[in-house]
């Protein structure tokens, strides 16, 4: 069942010439048939989109001051002791995508991209998964049924998937031990996406690895 909402995108961007940003990001709408409705809480809705542009906004204005401290350090120092220098300029990025919109829960992933001098950037990705009638968090034990082990099931479903291609993920000490109390996943339509940051359990290369648990080779738990 579809929730009663929609979502609209919302688009910030400047460029300058020590930081540039273009950052889109959702607010959460209540259709108008579903305002008066009992069901759906108007301030659970705000409290997550508060939620979600404050995370944008702190992302965006640290990387902001990182910028000015460099431009500090370049006009005053960089540019007078090395013409050759490379001058950086600092870059945020921020998309999103609604992945899972039923069933009075919402998931939506976002990409966070920020550069600040160096051979790369670095690529972080941020779930937020609600339960809209609430407003409660959702973890990943929350989708799964009571007396399930679900971290065994889901480590052993990674340990499986690794061993596909072993050569991608780090070994041993280094490698996946299992997942965590405050695992990060998102849900889409078919499963659950369970991922890691960047370096955690693979090179940089790599990218972000994801582990999808598909619905349908899971319907008991």
């Amino acid at each position: 069942m579809e929730n009663c909402l929609y979502i609209s995108k919302i688009n910030i961007s400047r460029d300058s010439e020590f930081f540039i940003y273009d950052i889109n990001y959702p607010i959460i709408k209540l259709k108008e048939e579903c305002i008066c409705q009992e069901k759906f809480d108007l301030y659970i809705i705000n409290e997550i989109n508060n939620k979600i542009y404050k995370d944008v906004l702190d992302f965006k204005n640290n990387t902001k001051l990182e910028a000015k401290e460099y431009k500090k350090l370049y006009d005053t120092k960089i540019s007078k002791e090395c013409k050759e220098c490379v001058k950086y300029k600092y870059e945020v990025y921020i998309n999103y995508e609604a992945t899972y919109d039923r069933n009075r829960i919402i998931s939506i992933p976002m990409t966070k991209y920020k550069f600040s001098g160096g051979a790369h950037g670095m690529t972080y990705l941020e779930s937020y998964n609600y339960n809209l009638l609430t407003g409660k968090i959702l973890k990943l034990k929350d989708l799964f049924g009571e007396g399930i082990d679900y971290k065994k099931l889901i480590n052993d479903f990674i340990r499986e998937e690794i061993m596909k291609e072993p050569e991608k993920y780090f070994k041993d000490d280094y490698g996946f031990k299992g997942i965590s109390e405050d695992q990060s996943f998102y849900i889409d339509e078919d499963g659950i996406v369970i991922y890691f940051p960047l370096y955690e359990i693979s090179p940089y290369y790599v990218g972000i690895p994801k582990f999808k648990l598909k619905f349908k080779d899971y319907k008991n738990t």
